[in-house]
Order: structure tokens, then sequence, then C-alpha cells
């Protein structure tokens, strides 16, 4: 119970606790965008902005005055909304008619006792021709309202069919809205889950607000081996690209430091670009024997580069057309991580990136998303790359006590009822140590968290 108790807490801290906002281009599944670059985006979205301006500004000199407008004015009242405030009208007026009845028949009640039958048949009469206006009265005023509000809500839909944003109103070259095509459909349907993003509780972060405005957040995923995304970062546009290797999570880095054998070098391959992390005076370019093989064996290359881009494709269309035009080989080159800011690069929105450290072991990396600062964001630059997801570790339990989180894995173990054993700390020594001293002929390896 303790250990579950304690799974739950950490299991808590990762808990999304606030929104970031969001922006930039739309996000489709499977889209990718053009090559760009940080500058063409942020000048083109200042351009957009200005231009919108301009437009949005009349021309008439009235224009420039200012006019202070109710919210209540531009409310858009629901179907139960205006029912209610009619319903509430109406019986304020019942009450009012109501408290006029009262009115007559204390006024009727009050008159001469001493009167005849002939004063009473006509204080009769009185009070019925005072119920009958009252009633006639309550009902006039019912109708009225029923019809008021009618014509509200018809007004009300004339509106809304009537109103339209035309200054994004997106139109094909044959006049159609986009909105109603199966693409401006799907658009749609992604802006939807927009604003549905969450962000991992940040840490207390004290400095100073020192974001330059306008400034690019990009938003970058991680993906492992298996494509599986483990982390998301925000990374502003002037941040250097070993800021963002730093914060990368991989085992593989810990097992390595672990065992005496990590390798600080690493290399991000974006667009045609090795960008080695050189920082380290032991570090090795891996990017040279790539590149070498590249200039050495160029036949051999370029038939793996259209095996890449094409696969089996390219053998069909061979076996009907014959030879096809062969595609240039991109020119790869070489630059440096630490002297690499994001603003810097050519990428496409959408489009896979490697990431390569400790010898062999590959990332994906995805630039998903780009857009400018808001006020919402973190302003301390100490704050980015910021992490806005991070995938939680499966761990294992011991597999003797059931409790306890695993230290220790072996293989072959004779004490265990099934291979790849996990055992904790404690049960692992109850088990293999006799003596003060380890007794095992099997492989016994540091479990470490996937």
């Amino acid at each position: 119970m303790r250990s579950e108790s304690s799974e739950q807490s950490e299991s808590s801290e990762q808990v999304t606790t606030s929104g970031i906002p969001r922006g930039g281009p739309i996000y489709l599944p499977n889209m990718v965008g053009h090559v760009s670059t940080v500058d063409e985006f942020q000048s083109s979205f200042l351009n957009l902005l200005e231009d919108l301006d301009a437009h949005l500004s009349l021309e008439s000199p009235s224009s420039s005055q200012q006019y202070d407008i109710s919210i209540d004015t531009l409310k858009i009242y629901t179907e139960e909304e205006l029912t209610d405030m009619a319903m509430k009208e109406a019986f304020q007026e019942d009450d009012f008619s109501q408290n006029e009845l009262e009115k007559a028949l204390d006024a009727s009640h009050t008159e001469d006792p001493l009167a005849g039958n002939g004063g009473t048949t006509k204080r009769k009469r009185a009070v019925k021709k005072t119920v009958k206006k009252t009633v006639k009265k309550t009902e006039d005023a019912y109708i009225a309202k029923v019809e008021e509000l009618a014509k509200l809500k018809q007004k009300q839909d004339e509106d809304k069919a009537a109103v339209r944003l035309h200054c994004f109103s997106k139109t094909c070259e044959n006049g159609e809205d986009v909105s109603t095509s199966p693409e401006g459909l799907e658009q749609m349907q992604s802006l939807r889950s927009i604003d549905n993003y969450a962000l991992v509780k940040p840490s207390e972060i004290q400095g100073p607000v020192d974001l330059l405005f306008p400034e690019v957040i990009l938003c970058v995923e991680i993906y492992n081996s298996r494509k599986v995304k483990t982390q998301e970062f925000l990374v502003l546009g002037r941040q250097m690209l070993t800021e963002l290797r730093d914060k990368i999570h991989c085992l593989t880095d810990h097992v390595m430091e672990k065992a005496g054998t990590y390798d600080p070098s690493g290399y991000f391959l974006i667009e045609d670009v090795f960008h080695n992390d050189l920082r380290n005076s032991s570090a090795t370019d891996y990017s040279k024997p790539i590149l070498e093989w590249l200039w050495n064996s160029n036949d051999e290359a370029l038939k793996k580069w259209e095996c890449i881009l094409t696969g089996d494709s390219l053998q069909k269309q061979k076996a009907v057309l014959g030879e096809a035009k062969p595609k240039d080989l991109p020119r790869f080159v070489s630059a440096d991580m630490h002297s690499t800011r994001f603003c810097d690069l050519r990428f496409r929105l959408g489009a896979s990136y490697l990431y390569c450290h400790q010898g062999a072991c590959k990332h994906m990396i995805v630039i998903r998303d780009m857009r400018l600062t808001h006020p919402e964001d973190l302003q301390s630059r100490a704050a980015y790359p910021r992490v806005v997801y991070q995938s939680k570790p499966r761990v294992q339990k011991c597999c003797v006590c059931k409790i306890y989180r695993a230290t220790k894995f072996a293989l072959d173990d004779k004490w265990a009822k099934e291979n790849y054993s996990y055992f904790c700390a404690t049960c692992f020594a109850l088990l293999h140590y006799e003596g003060g001293s380890l007794s095992c002929d099997f492989p016994v390896y540091d479990y470490v968290y996937e």
C-alpha cells in the first residue's frame, strides 16, 4: 500500500494543471508543410496583421471615434435564456394584474354593508367586469410576450445567417466557400481540439522578463525508436539547438553513464544538414564517415536514396516505363549544433527529422507548430525549452513481493518462476546473498525504468 500511494503521489505531480495558448498553422494528421524559416513566418504573419488592421479600419472620419459598447448588446442569447426572460416579465405583469384584482375585490367589500339587494347585484356585476378585464389584460400580455419572443428569435436567426467574418472567409477559385468543402470541414474539426491542450505543472522559475517581442515559439515533439511520443517542448526561435538537446530525456544516456561508457556526441539531421554537438573535447563527429561515404560512393548512395524515396514503386515504374530519370542526391553538409539557432534552420512543419546519440540510439523529432508569443506564456527566457508533455515511466514491480519497485533483473534465475525476473533490493538480497556475498551463476543487471 505504501508503494502504491507513493506511485500515486508521483503520478499526481505529472497531472496537467494549466493550459497554454495555441496558435500557428493548423495541424492536420500526416500534413507536412513547405520549407520555411522562423524569420519568414514572423515577417509574413506581421504583414498579415498589418493588412488585416488596414482592412478593418473604416475610411470615414467618424471611424476614428471610439464608442463604448455594452457587452450585453453583443451577447447572443440562447432559446432557453430568451424563454426565461420572457416568462419573468410575463410573471411580473401577472403579479401586477393579480394585485389589481385584489384591490378591486377589496374595494367592493368595503362598500356600505347596509345597501339593499340592488346594491349587492350591482357590486357582483362590477366584480365580474373587473375580473374579466384583468383576465383579458393578462392574456393579452402573454400573447404579446409570445409574439415578441417569436420575433426576437426570428431576428436572431436572421442575424446569425447574415453575419460573416468576411476578412477570414476563404473562397476557392470557383467562388465556393472553403468552409463547405471536405477540406474546410476537416480543418474546422482540427480546430475544435486546439483549446483542449494542457500543460505539465511547471517548476517555480524566478527570472526577469527578458523575452523579445515579437518572439516565435516552436512546438517540438520527440519520439523514440518505436515511434511513440515521449516528450514535447516549447522552444524559442532564438535559442540554440544544444539547449533542446540537453532537455531530451533518454534512458540510453543513463545506462551508458552508469556503465561508464557515456558518449557526449550526437547530431540533429534537419533537411540536409548534420548539426553535430562538439562542445565536449572528447565528442566525435558522427556525420564525418557518412559524408565521406556519400562523396566516395555517389552511385551507391543515389540508389539507396531513390529506394528510400520511392521504394517498390520505382521498381514497378522501371518494369513498365523503363529507366526513369534519376533523382538528385541532396547536398548534405555539417554544422555545429552549439552555434546554430532555431531561427537559422530551414525546416518543414510536420516533417520527421533525426536525432542520433550514443552511437546508434535514434529518435524522431517533429516541429509540429510555430506561433508568436502570447501574454499567457511564461515571459522568462530561462523557462525555455519548456516541457509541456512527458511520458510516464513504465515501472516493473518485484516478482516476489509484488509491492516494491524492481531494482534488479536476472536471466535464467533458478529461484524465479519466469525468465527475465525482476527483484526489489530486499527480495534480491534475501534470495541471492549467503554470508554477505552474492552467490549466483547467472547474469544480473541493474533495472532502469523504461
